[in-house]
């Protein structure tokens, strides 16, 4: 209520009184004085009741400040029990609590008679708390009184200036946040879109200078309307259905030009404490490096589906978990179905039952190491026929090293394994069908020789002998060769089948050093035994592969017949045998190649060394069958070191 109101009608209810007071006087002619006492008493009681009634708190006072009357409002608000603080002076009473107005000198002006009323709030300290009064004083003036009196009345405004204390730092702190964003921040009333706020970085953005508040958004930036931004923001005002937009284009004008740029921003309907809309407000981000960014990447994709679907290779993406996110048209062409279908379906099913288990076991070591991978497998046709594929996986790894995706390519290899088959076909036949003139021609050998020795003829003049003993030794070479040969199949057809035996191996590598030298009495083979051990091994596989290191060091070694063989001890659990001769050695880059199936060292003198590559391939598969591992040492020009290991305790 408006305290200049209150006053005034406190004023009308007074002079009402004193008409009464007049009509009372007026009657005394009429009357006894009995009579006038009594009215006079009845006007007290009833003005003490129309003071008493005022929801206020209320005290009249002098003009010397002492109390003339205390409404029981105040009484209840700031008087003590059973005190009275009439007669006494304000700034006396009530545990001189008044005496602020004192210090501050707030009557002063009523008393010298310099205006006639006072509206001033004051902070009023009250047992360690901070109370707010709002204080209205009036002077009154009656027509029959020597001297004027003043009317306090006094209004606690503590809790309400309080909440507008802290409506003021709310409204403060929202001021901060939307000026200090950087975010794009606008607030716009009413259907014409009136800015009512606009922070520095939308107005920065829109470039038509800081004085836009109080002006039409579509006013400011009229090169808007024709992009259909109108529309959006009538229809959130009209709706009260937000808008949001991601990476949408937007030209402003700025310097006569129009500048695209990119923003995410949503558009929320502004609401009153009544539900109603009253404007809609706009929070927007610049997204333009992002969104150029995005529309490389999304060209980039494009051009590499484009690209894969392109290629004769069968092309697939995963996710770093590896689950199926691309197939390229190759897939789709070869396994008759569409995208949706190839990632909707694991893609193990494809894979041959027998080959299954270990590609996912594979698979999943991959993906718990990072490493790449390479295999071979087969994979299910459209007409539900199994087809060899070679198959490379690879990471794809951000800068931060984490694997993004997987990448798979993989190339059908059918007629490259039928091939195989037909030749390792035509090995096994031309093996088997050699072995038997073969060893005819070896017996044949054999028995001339023996009949020679007995029969003391002049045969032994002629040069006989020497001839027969190169052809038993290149007889011998025949059949190592075609015994690899037969072994090369049985490899490829998982058919090779180990004798275990325990024997020993110091005597075993002394009986092949004496069988080697006897028939090739020009070389020079040295043994050292850093260790006696008995293995269990299948002991002619095992011969196999000491043979074939000899023969490698003496057919490497044109310039040297000297030969180091060593028995030791790798560690407590495995022994070793290593073969070292002193030739031409072997490039670092062919070391990793050397015990693949059909490889031979290249060199200007490739011609020189006969072979078909045979036999370090096979003397690793019978190592690794013996859960041995077998590696080289080499140096070009200084020789090389063949190692095998074989575990003493073998199970």
């Amino acid at each position: 209520m408006d305290y200049k109101l209150r006053i005034q009608q406190l004023e009308n209810e007074l002079a009402e009184a004193k008409n009464r007071i007049k009509e009372l006087e007026s009657s005394t002619s009429r009357e006894s004085s009995n009579t006038n006492y009594k009215a006079l008493i009845e006007f007290n009681q009833m003005e003490k009741s129309v003071l008493d009634f005022i929801h206020c708190p209320l005290l009249i006072l002098d003009q010397d400040l002492k109390v003339v009357f205390a409404n029981n409002k105040y009484q209840q608000a700031f008087g003590k029990e059973n005190e009275d603080p009439k007669g006494k002076n304000l700034f006396e009473i009530d545990n001189n609590q008044w005496e602020v107005l004192q210090s501050q000198k707030v009557l002063e002006p009523l008393i010298s008679s310099a205006t006639d009323s006072i509206h001033q709030e004051i902070k009023f300290e009250k047992t360690g708390t901070t109370n707010f009064l709002s204080l209205n004083a009036h002077l009154i003036s009656l027509d029959d009184a020597d001297k004027g009196y003043i009317l306090l009345s006094i209004e606690d405004n503590t809790e309400k200036r309080k909440a507008e204390l802290k409506l003021e730092d709310s409204e403060q702190k929202y001021k901060e946040l939307v000026h200090s964003s950087n975010s794009l921040m606008a607030i716009l009333s009413g259907p014409d879109m009136i800015i009512e706020t606009a922070n520095k970085s939308i107005k920065k953005v829109w470039g038509k200078g800081n004085n836009v508040e109080g002006r039409s958004l579509f006013e400011v930036l009229p090169e808007i309307k024709k992009q259909g931004m109108p529309e959006l923001f009538r229809n959130v005002y009209k709706t009260g259905e937000p808008y949001i937009a991601k990476e949408r284009p937007i030209k402003h004008e700025k310097n006569g030009k129009l500048i695209l740029r990119y923003f995410d921003f949503i558009y929320q309907p502004q609401r009153n404490s009544r539900g109603e809309i009253e404007g809609v407000s706009v929070i927007a981000n610049d997204v333009t490096q992002q969104a150029l960014l995005n529309k490389k990447i999304r060209k980039s994709e494009r051009e590499f589906r484009h690209l894969v679907n392109f290629m004769p290779h069968k092309i697939g993406a995963t996710d770093p978990k590896g689950f199926a996110t691309f197939y390229n048209k190759s897939w789709l062409d070869y396994t008759g179905k569409t995208l949706e279908e190839m990632l909707s379906e694991h893609w193990d099913m494809l894979i041959h039952p027998s080959e299954r288990e270990e590609v996912v076991s594979q698979v999943q070591e991959m993906l718990k190491t990072g490493n790449p991978l390479e295999l071979e497998l087969r994979i299910k046709d459209k007409n539900g026929d199994y087809k060899w594929h070679l198959a490379r996986t690879t990471p794809i790894i951000d800068e931060d090293g984490e694997i993004t995706s997987w990448l798979t390519s993989s190339t059908e290899i059918q007629k490259l394994k039928e091939e195989e088959e037909r030749k390792e076909g035509f090995l096994k036949l031309v093996s088997h069908e050699l072995k038997t003139p073969v060893t005819s021609i070896k017996g044949y050998v054999q028995l001339l020789l023996s009949i020679m020795a007995k029969e003391k003829t002049d045969i032994e003049n002629m040069p006989v002998k020497p001839y027969l003993n190169r052809i038993e030794s290149q007889v011998d070479r025949l059949i190592r060769l075609i015994s690899e040969m037969l072994d090369l199949s049985r490899i490829e057809q998982n058919e090779m089948e180990l004798q275990l035996t325990t024997f020993d191996l110091n005597k075993q590598v002394e009986d092949i050093v004496e069988d080697l030298t006897y028939t090739n009495t020009d070389i020079q083979i040295e043994i050292e035994h850093e260790c006696e051990c008995k293995v269990m091994a299948d002991r002619d596989r095992i011969g196999q592969v000491i043979i074939n290191f000899v023969n490698n060091a003496l057919k490497y070694s044109p310039d040297s017949n000297r030969v180091e063989i060593k028995v030791f001890r790798e560690d407590e659990n495995n022994v070793a045998v290593s073969v070292r001769d002193f030739g031409i050695g072997i490039d670092e880059k062919e070391q990793q190649q050397i015990f693949k199936r059909f490889y031979r060292i290249s060199g200007n003198n490739d011609e020189t060394y006969a072979g078909f590559g045979i036999g370090l391939y096979l003397s690793n598969e019978i190592i690794e069958r013996h859960n041995g591992r077998i590696f080289v040492n080499s140096t070009l020009g200084e020789g090389s070191e063949f190692t095998f290991t074989l575990p003493l305790n073998q199970n």
